[in-house]
């Protein structure tokens, strides 16, 4: 398999590796609550400290990051696990080296005035969500938790919170940077239905280039993370801040302090995105959208292990 040599060889380069100048890499992400440790480690210059130079690309789709980082126009792509299932399934050329955060607090949007009160409110009707991403997965769980039958369509990221206040759709589960915008747009209409039917696991993955001929860089970006996790455990304070800054008003502090808690930031590979990950594979396939067979050593072998093990190996807890 693709992955297997390329990872193992991943440590043995790293540890070898010495941490002199490092250089640019090209990361697809944006600033947003799951991204915090990034957009500290910009803010504080903790990329700067270890001679990493970030140019950052703009994506509203971690699915879409992840397709530019199989395509070479991306050194490191930020996604949620959801679309790392699938890639591995399909054994495709990236590694997934760090966990960056959790969301707990995933929700389905709608509103008051069709007397929406939960998921079991929409038989009949629609829900927008988008397909190949990890609200779908939400979606489904919902769906299939409160027997739900509903039409499901599949809406462009920056297209739900327009369609629902349209009324093209009756409810909405997007990615949680939108939610600020549904709540503004829907205003007193605003409904909202949190679960803990899916709690979302937030990643960091590389091309083998990077993981296999530019591991010293990758050390040096978990490196100058780690700092950043400690910063917003010692300083949550300036943590927002950064982040009100870094979305340019798209967030405001008052915003930020209210969703502040839902997420969890931590560095490192766990048992708990393998765990997540096993499950959506077998889900991928059961709905016949990949031809494979899915296992937990498959998925294991795409989670790049080598970064973290030159850095601090205590952080790794898969088994």
């Amino acid at each position: 398999m693709f992955m297997k040599p390329i990872l193992s060889a991943v440590s043995a380069l790293v540890i070898s590796a010495g941490f002199g100048s490092a250089g640019q890499i090209t990361i697809g992400t944006a600033p947003n609550l799951q991204t915090l440790p990034i957009v500290v480690a910009m803010s504080e210059g903790y990329f700067a400290d270890e001679g990493i130079e970030l140019d950052s690309v703009k994506f509203t789709s971690g699915r879409r990051a992840l397709e530019a980082l199989i395509g070479g126009q991306l050194d490191v792509a930020f996604m949620a696990e959801y679309p790392v299932s699938i890639a591995s399934l399909r054994e495709q050329p990236f590694g997934t080296f760090t966990t960056l955060s959790r969301y707990t607090a995933n929700r389905m949007i709608s509103k008051g005035s069709i007397g929406f009160e939960d998921p079991s409110s929409l038989n009949g009707k629609k829900i927008g969500t988008t397909k190949g991403s990890n609200t779908e997965f939400f979606t489904e769980a919902l769906i299939e938790k409160f027997g739900v039958d509903a039409e499901v369509i599949n809406v462009s990221p920056p297209d739900i919170v327009p369609a629902l206040a349209r009324g093209d759709i009756d409810a909405g589960i997007m990615f949680p940077d939108f939610y600020p915008a549904a709540e503004k747009a829907l205003g007193d209409d605003y409904r909202e239905f949190r679960s803990d039917a899916y709690v979302a696991w937030f990643v960091l993955s590389a091309t083998p280039e990077m993981l296999n001929e530019r591991p010293d860089e990758l050390a040096a970006f978990v490196r100058a993370l780690i700092k950043a996790e400690e910063f917003i455990k010692s300083n949550p304070e300036g943590a927002m801040e950064a982040l009100a800054v870094a979305t340019e008003g798209l967030l405001s502090m008052e915003t930020i302090k209210t969703k502040f808690g839902e997420a969890e930031y931590e560095i490192g590979l766990d048992n708990g995105l393998l765990d997540i990950l096993e499950v959506q594979a077998k889900w991928v396939v059961g709905k016949g959208m990949v031809e494979a067979e899915p296992s937990r050593d498959l998925i294991k072998s795409y989670l790049a292990t080598g970064p973290l093990e030159a850095v601090d190996a205590s952080r790794i807890t898969l088994e």
